[in-house]
């Protein structure tokens, strides 16, 4: 996969079996880079409530190890797309059960119309719900291991002896 067009996040290796290895990611927000962040409150409060960790099982392309540090990608179009399905589908669909429901009436009253607009609102989540599981199901919406980052040193203590 290009890599230019991924958004990506460093994780460590926590676990590992056959070719799976599960992957912790901590939740970063745009506050940690911000050089007022001390002072300002949504720095103050990411930083309180940031602290989310992660682990993803992943398919082991790499040939990752339990402690190497991994980099991991998530397509950007796949966000874009989540983006669409999550926000956009059932707002449009609102819109249009709205539509429909008022030029099939000529005159519908003020309730119908609410519930015309909820009914539209409700199928957007369920058609968004349906496409959610289609595209998981074929393995579309999965974060992918690019590379190792950083792999640990095995150092060997050795004894010395005074004589």
């Amino acid at each position: 996969m290009n890599q230019s067009n991924m958004l990506t996040e460093i994780g460590r290796v926590v676990a590992k079996e056959n070719d799976t290895v599960w992957v912790q990611t901590q939740s970063k927000t745009g506050c940690s880079s911000c050089q007022v962040n001390t002072v300002c409150g949504s720095g103050i409060v990411s930083k309180a409530f940031s602290h989310k960790v992660f682990v993803t099982p992943l398919k082991n392309k790499v040939n990752a190890n339990i402690d190497d540090e991994v980099e991991v990608g998530i397509p950007d179009n796949l966000v874009v797309r989540a983006s669409v399905m999550v926000y956009l589908v059932p707002l449009i669909s609102m819109i249009l059960a709205l539509l429909v429901w008022q030029f099939w009436l000529t005159n519908p009253s003020e309730l119908s119309s609410i519930l015309a607009a909820f009914a539209g609102l409700a199928i957007g989540f369920v058609l968004t719900h349906f496409y959610s599981k289609s595209a998981a199901q074929k393995g579309k919406t999965e974060p992918v291991l690019l590379r190792i980052v950083k792999r640990p040193i095995a150092v060997k203590q050795i004894e010395t002896t005074v004589d």
